[in-house]
């Protein structure tokens, strides 16, 4: 599998109603404080019904606090090609992703107000020409999906849906019986927090 324009979603638990400002003025002290990849800009979009609410623009990737299944999360988004198997560009962008959680989890503008659920995940392919919405495409990454999702639930038992609807872009809900802290679950990838 070729795809690299991976999409990650962990879901808040707490923090569904903090106020659109907040997301923006967390994700504008990224900016400057950001060594480990390039981030350029913060987008509100807090008027548009059940979508993006804030948007931190970077080079490699994006980030969003995003509401478009009708669920508030945190989405990552990457954009720019990386190096490896498919695998290891899953487990590199689960990675920042959870990296992204726990800043804001411990971030002092929210105070606490901030929490992820990582029992259920949405991960998306965002490339109809390498990643159709098709079986074939599952197919493709389940057996390296597998692997990853096993390591970083640790053997907890998943379950994963695919929305069959060709017209979408290619995306798994995967829902797991593991219900550990986003620290946890970074240490598990990561070795570290």
């Amino acid at each position: 599998m070729n795809a690299y324009r991976i999409q990650i979603k962990f879901y808040l638990e707490i923090g569904e109603d903090v106020a659109p400002e907040t997301w923006f003025r967390v994700f504008n002290t990224w900016i400057p404080e950001t060594t480990d990849e390039v981030l350029v800009d913060v987008a509100d979009y807090s008027h548009v019904h059940r979508g993006t609410v804030t948007l931190l623009v970077g080079h490699e990737a994006n980030y969003s606090i995003d509401g478009t299944d009708g669920k508030a999360g945190l989405l990552y988004d990457r954009k720019q090609p990386s190096e490896g198997s498919f695998a290891h560009r899953l487990e590199s962008a689960f990675v920042s992703t959870l990296k992204a959680c726990g800043k804001l989890e411990r971030d002092s503008l929210l105070a606490g107000a901030a929490r992820f659920r990582t029992n259920e995940v949405l991960i998306g392919l965002n490339d109809r020409l390498l990643a159709p919405n098709s079986e074939e495409t599952h197919a493709a990454v389940r057996v390296e999906l597998d692997r990853v999702l096993d390591r970083l639930f640790n053997g907890a038992d998943v379950t994963i849906e695919r929305d069959p609807d060709p017209k979408q872009r290619f995306t798994l809900r995967v829902d797991s019986a593991s219900e550990e802290s986003v620290a946890d679950l970074l240490r598990r990838l990561n070795g570290n927090c």
